[in-house]
């Protein structure tokens, strides 16, 4: 409690907004703790009636904002990722350093699917990646003593990897969560996977890391072993502030249902609540057409733009939710397990055209898994009109040079698993607004 209180008297609500911009640019400001910083981004065609809308235009389309002239020394944020995946999460820690003067400079990323290691590096520019398993490059062991964990002798890296790592300043991951997911009924709350979680501490921690993001499914605070209270006092044990919360895209006014659970911390001083941060960017969510109506009618080709193939049953189906102006499918129209009712009643369903979308998934180009269906068009969504909704813009790379094109599951399992971009530049503010990491120890 007096932590907290002296967190609200330390930092005020993050404020944000934009001031009368010249013709050709926006100019966005974010007051923080540290200070107050202005950004520009060349204006995208059209009337300006919503500018943060307008400077989401502008960031898809592949625009970089700039830091406008301060007095600010710019500092080097250096970059280790685990669970690196495609590189969603670094893509939102990334704007925020755009926007905050920030160099981003992304040294190590990891992760067993080294496809999704490969785009990471060739969208961030990854110093160096490895697809071995994080639990084979940290040890540590951890004693826990009623309610109480801690690492009975100090977490060490191996030494190989260690060099990689130990000029890291953020420490990025997003361990595996289908073990925690509400869509996991097998092993829910009690999988092997979930102990990885602990991996990210012991890291920190062996290598003298002084700022932490990780984020997860919300339901990870269910997990039977107690990962997130466990990686809190390991940290605590070890100097760091630590703060947690939940971020939901939809409330930052982005297009999209999804919700994560993060954890934030700092070893030199408490970074800004994420309730704050919350409360400092919320709006109302723009609709899904406004991410994806100028893809509507894009010729399809093989690759981002690719209509899978659709069975007898998916043609009839989608056919009926336009016949008749329904978003959702009646139990007649549905495969016979779902006819004497179902409590996936989102499955076979049509998309809202004035709302966000829902939380995509791994089967987003699959309308028996999900609300997927275009709302006005008849299919499901595309990979690139998915890739949008992620936050992902038009720019990022899904190839690499001289490499053939990843298959259609593969990039359905990374764009459904992505972390939307606001998600991580909110939890890059919350860590970045009392100002600049130490350099690690």
């Amino acid at each position: 409690l007096v932590l907290k209180n002296l967190q609200a008297e330390l930092f005020p609500a993050l404020e944000h907004g934009f001031r009368k911009t010249p013709k050709r640019s926006l100019i966005r400001h974010i007051s923080l703790p540290s200070g107050r910083y202005e950004s520009a981004i060349p204006k995208p065609a059209g009337n300006i009636d919503d500018p943060l809308a307008a400077w989401w235009t502008a960031y898809l389309e592949g625009k970089v904002p700039t830091p406008r002239p301060t007095t600010k020394t710019k500092e080097n944020l250096t970059i280790t990722e685990l669970f690196c995946g495609p590189g969603g999460l670094a893509q939102g820690v990334k704007q925020a350093c755009h926007e905050l003067n920030y160099d981003f400079e992304s040294l190590t990323a990891v992760d067993i699917d080294s496809d999704a290691a490969k785009i990471y590096q060739l969208n961030h520019k990854t110093k160096y990646t490895t697809d071995e398993s994080i639990a084979d490059l940290v040890n540590y062991n951890i004693k826990t003593d009623g309610s109480k964990s801690k690492f009975k002798k100090p977490p060490t890296v191996e030494e190989r990897f260690l060099s990689r790592v130990s000029e890291t300043k953020l420490l990025l991951a997003g361990p595996p969560c289908q073990g925690h997911s509400n869509l996991n009924n097998k092993t829910r709350r009690d999988d092997p996977r979930n102990e990885l979680y602990l991996t990210v501490p012991a890291l920190a921690i062996a290598a003298g890391i002084p700022g932490i993001i990780i984020e997860n499914v919300t339901a990870v605070v269910h997990d039977r072993s107690g990962v997130v209270e466990k990686t809190r006092q390991l940290l605590e044990n070890a100097g760091y502030f630590v703060d947690t919360g939940v971020l939901k895209a939809n409330n930052l006014g982005w297009p999209q249902t999804r919700g994560r659970f993060f954890l934030i911390a700092r070893k030199d001083k408490p970074p800004v609540p994420i309730s704050e941060v919350a409360k400092g960017l919320k709006r109302d969510p723009l609709s899904v057409l406004w991410a994806i109506n100028d893809l509507a009618d894009r010729e399809h080709d093989d690759f981002l733009n690719r209509k899978p193939k659709e069975t007898e049953d998916t043609i009839r189906r989608i056919k009926w939710l336009f016949d008749n102006d329904e978003y959702n499918l009646a139990l007649d129209q549905r495969p016979d397990c779902h006819k004497e009712g179902t409590t996936y009643t989102s499955c076979y369903g049509r998309m809202f055209p004035d709302k966000p979308a829902p939380t995509l998934t791994t089967g987003f180009m699959t309308p028996g898994r999900g609300r997927f269906v275009h709302p006005t068009r008849r299919r499901v969504l595309t990979p690139l009109e998915a890739a949008r909704i992620q936050g992902f813009p038009d720019t990022y790379n899904w190839v690499f040079p001289g490499e053939p094109r990843p298959k259609v599951q593969l990039l359905a399992k990374w764009l459904g698993d992505a972390v939307p971009m606001p998600l991580g530049y909110a939890a890059a503010l919350s860590l970045l607004g009392p100002g600049p990491l130490p350099d690690p120890k």
